[in-house]
C-alpha cells in the first residue's frame, strides 16, 4: 500500500486535569475525514485488506483515552519516575498526562499521521515525550520493557483481545504493571479472561467521560 497523504480539517480543543492544561488539536470530523481517504485510493487500492488501516481513527479524542488520562491525573504516585509505553496511541493524551506526571514516555501507534498530531499536541500542551512509530503484534527488543505499559481502546476487533494480551505482556518488566482503559466493548471479558490466563490479575475501577462509564484495568502478575 502507498503512502498517502491527506490533509484533514482540524479542531483545537483543550482538557484541564488538575494544574495543567492540555490543548488537543484534533481530526475535525470522523466521517469527513474517512471520506478523504476514500477518495484518495484507487479502485484496487480499496480493495487491499490493509486499506482499512490508513482511517483515521487516530486522530479523535475518544472517550477511553479521556477516562485514562483522567486516571493518571487521579493517581500520579502510579505515574512519577517511571518509564512507561503507550500503545495505540493516537492522538497520546495519555502519555501528555504521563509526561506531565513525570512519567519518561514512549508513545507509539502504527497509523502514518498520528506521529504528526502527537507532536503537535505535545508542543501545544508544552509536554515532552518521545515517540516512535510501532506495530505492536511484532516482537521489538530494542525497545526494551516498561515499568508501565497501557493502551486505551484497543479491543474493537474480535481478532484484538489476543494479540493485545500479546503486546501488552511482550514489553512489561517482570514486576510491571498493565494499565488499559475501555469503553465497555464487547471483546473485553475475552481479553480480560486471556490476562488471567498469562496470570495477571487486575483491579476495576472507572471514570466518567461526557455521561459514559469507561472501564479502568490495573493488571499485576501474580505468578
Amino acid at each position: 500500500m502507498r503512502s498517502i497523504k491527506i490533509k484533514y480539517q482540524n479542531l483545537i480543543t483543550q482538557r484541564q486535569l488538575g494544574d495543567k492544561l492540555y490543548v488537543m488539536e484534533t481530526i475535525r470530523d470522523l466521517d469527513e475525514a474517512i471520506d478523504q481517504v476514500c477518495a484518495a485510493l484507487t479502485t484496487e487500492e480499496s480493495k487491499d485488506p490493509f486499506a482499512e488501516d490508513l482511517c483515521p481513527y487516530f486522530g479523535i479524542l475518544w472517550p477511553a483515552a479521556e477516562g485514562l488520562a483522567q486516571f493518571l491525573s487521579n493517581n500520579p504516585a502510579l505515574i512519577k519516575g517511571k518509564n512507561i509505553l503507550e500503545l495505540g496511541s493516537g492522538l497520546g493524551f495519555p502519555s501528555l498526562v504521563a509526561s506531565h506526571l513525570g512519567g519518561k514516555v514512549l508513545t507509539t501507534d502504527y497509523h502514518p499521521d498520528a506521529e504528526e498530531y502527537f507532536l503537535r499536541n505535545c508542543r501545544h500542551s508544552q509536554v515532552v515525550a518521545e515517540y516512535q512509530r510501532l506495530n505492536w503484534r511484532e516482537s521489538r527488543e530494542d525497545i526494551g520493557q516498561f515499568d508501565i505499559v497501557m493502551g486505551s481502546d484497543v479491543l474493537y476487533e474480535s481478532k484484538h483481545p489476543s494479540e493485545v494480551v500479546e503486546g501488552l505482556v511482550r514489553f512489561v518488566k517482570p514486576g510491571g504493571k498493565i494499565l488499559l482503559s475501555d469503553p465497555g466493548r464487547a471483546y473485553l471479558q475475552t481479553f480480560v479472561k486471556s490476562m488471567h490466563e498469562q496470570g495477571y490479575r487486575e483491579d476495576l475501577t472507572g471514570e466518567r467521560v461526557m455521561e459514559k462509564e469507561v472501564f479502568i484495568l490495573l493488571f499485576e502478575r501474580i505468578n
